[in-house]
């Protein structure tokens, strides 16, 4: 058991030699004076206990917690890493409980100074690179191919062939359903690649598909096994480097869905909201290592941002191996980063100087002033103005001014916190989705554009040169092979020979566009029960026939 005067220096394992120990403070927690000057604050939080210096913190809950906080200087406690009593497969709900008995925000431990922050940087333990079975000679086709798996494709034929067996045919001219096969998805998929190099205004230039009906439960569930095939693989086909962003993407979706969402600050505004954890440096940058669709079912015991940011973490095997997480104002708060602090997990981001336990009187003037606070927990608080007031929060850093006056804290976050957006900007260059008003379908290419980007930065992690554009190129042509699509093949089948056309011609049979614009009704058609407008007739017989095939066969039954 170690005494309670030396778990002050216990914030971290002693193996982690890359991190400085703070010295164990003198000071300790002080008692707010029982007068009523005490009670003239000029903060609702934070208080000065009339010492000259100013640099100590007392938070307001001091006295009224002092039942459950330490009675004297030597039972300050910190977060003890070697504390074996926080076990990270407990629920999310025991685990913040037992955290938050000791030096969470707000509690008689977490104290605010007027001093520079000792930050309390974790040591990376993570090992990037590649971890699927690819090298440099790998072609883009096998890279994609460890994320669209042969099980994930067999799953989506499967599916694809069941669905086409049991809803009927909305058209009786609609073809006898032919199961689908493997090389026939590939070509499909790399026709779609080759889409997004062509802005065609309406998608029924290309296919059409059925509708389909509302999900009952799992507003996901007709995706769902395409979701989990691909989280895992981009899970276990690349380790990002140290630095990772979490952050929101929105697709553009402007359908009826019960979970579409509105932002104004982003520039679709409207559509579904995507979860993401990128990596943020190296060559891998822009790659998404998972991803969690917001479908407005998210309920917990902790705030959904903070549960946003854990569940990612979890997924993504990244918690505990001192991962640096870059996340912006709306999920910086001071109890998340001390949770993250206690799963050895460093956290920088920017923060709303709103959020509860933040300091309250961090003032800063003149553009280029800088104001900081930190913890006794190695939080360092720091708000700089520029054109605008800044306010970070870090575990990571002090509060170190770079030449020309930009604190270290905003240089770092800059740079790490672009990951998420360099994966949109990449996928976003030649997007696959088209215009459609079936939600799953379009959140199906949203997630297969998702995996081009991810093939894309496993390719530039093991030293590929070529830009995005021939990678894609290269990919499709891969994809389809000599493979050509059936509706091609079955346009081909439907166009009249030029015999068949100079027969009829012969005969004085030939077609012509019905004046003044008029539809008439085609005679074939009617014949067989199904009732459909053409513009174009017979020069000879006068009557309305389709132009392809019904012209032909008309004519060979008369």
């Amino acid at each position: 058991m170690v005494p309670k005067r030396q778990r002050q220096t216990l914030l971290l394992p002693s193996s982690c030699s890359d991190v400085d120990e703070p010295e164990p403070s003198t000071s300790g927690l002080r008692r707010r004076p029982a007068s009523s000057a005490s009670r003239r604050l000029t903060s609702p939080y934070f208080s000065s206990d009339g010492d000259s210096s100013g640099d100590e913190y007392v938070p307001r809950r001091a006295e009224e917690d002092s039942d459950i906080g330490p009675s004297s200087e030597d039972e300050l406690d910190y977060v003890s890493q070697a504390d074996t009593t926080l076990d990270s497969d407990e629920p999310l709900s025991t685990f913040v409980t037992k955290v938050w008995r000791r030096n969470e925000p707000g509690s008689p431990n977490f104290v605010w100074r007027k001093k520079d922050n000792v930050s309390k940087r974790f040591g990376f333990a993570g090992s990037p690179g590649v971890k699927a079975d690819l090298d440099e000679t790998s072609s883009p086709l096998e890279i994609f191919q460890c994320f669209f798996t042969d099980d994930l494709l067999q799953h989506i034929i499967r599916e694809t062939n069941r669905y086409a067996g049991i809803s009927p045919p909305v058209s009786p001219h609609m073809r006898k359903w032919t199961p689908m096969s493997k090389e026939e998805l590939m070509a499909y998929f790399g026709l779609r690649v080759t889409m997004g190099f062509h802005k065609i205004p309406c998608y029924r230039d290309f296919w059409s598909h059925h509708p389909t009906v509302r999900v009952p439960k799992d507003r996901l569930w007709k995706l769902r096994p395409v979701i989990d095939a691909l989280n895992t693989a981009f899970v276990e086909s690349l380790v990002p480097e140290k630095d990772i962003a979490i952050d929101e993407s929105l697709w553009k979706f402007h359908g009826r869905l019960r979970f579409v969402t509105f932002n104004k600050n982003k520039r679709a505004r409207f559509g579904l909201k995507v979860y993401k954890l990128s990596a943020s440096t190296g060559p891998s940058s822009g790659y998404t290592s998972c991803f969690r669709i917001y479908t407005g079912q998210d309920k917990s015991t902790v705030p959904a941002s903070t549960k946003a940011v854990l569940d990612l973490l979890e997924m993504s095997s990244s918690m505990g191996k001192g991962y640096c997480v870059f996340v912006d104002n709306w999920y910086t708060s001071p109890s998340l980063f001390h949770i993250l602090q206690s799963r050895r997990t460093n956290a920088v981001g920017t923060v709303r100087v709103s959020r509860k336990w933040m300091p309250r009187d961090l003032t800063v003037k003149r553009r280029g002033d800088v104001d900081y606070r930190s913890s006794n927990t190695g939080l360092l608080a720091l708000q700089w103005r520029d054109r605008n007031v800044v306010t970070m929060l870090s575990t990571v850093h002090n509060a170190q001014v770079e030449e020309g006056g930009k604190p270290r804290v905003v240089a770092d976050y800059n740079v790490g916190m672009k990951g998420v957006d360099v994966g949109d900007q990449f996928s976003a260059s030649y997007s696959t989705p088209r215009k459609s008003r079936v939600w799953y379908r379009k959140i199906f290419f949203f997630l297969f554009d998702l995996a081009l980007v991810n093939s894309f930065a496993v390719y530039r992690t093991m030293g590929g040169r070529m830009p995005q554009k021939e990678f894609r190129m290269e990919l499709a042509m891969q994809m389809i092979g000599d493979t050509r699509s059936v509706h091609s093949i079955c346009r081909e089948a439907a166009r009249p020979t030029r015999e068949v056309r100079s027969r009829l011609q012969q005969r004085g049979h030939s077609i012509q566009s019905v004046p003044d614009g008029k539809r008439l009704r085609c005679r074939w058609c009617s014949a067989r029960g199904v009732r459909k407008a053409t513009r174009s007739r017979c020069a000879d017989c006068l009557v309305g026939l389709c132009t392809y095939g019904c012209f032909e066969a008309w004519h060979s039954a008369t």
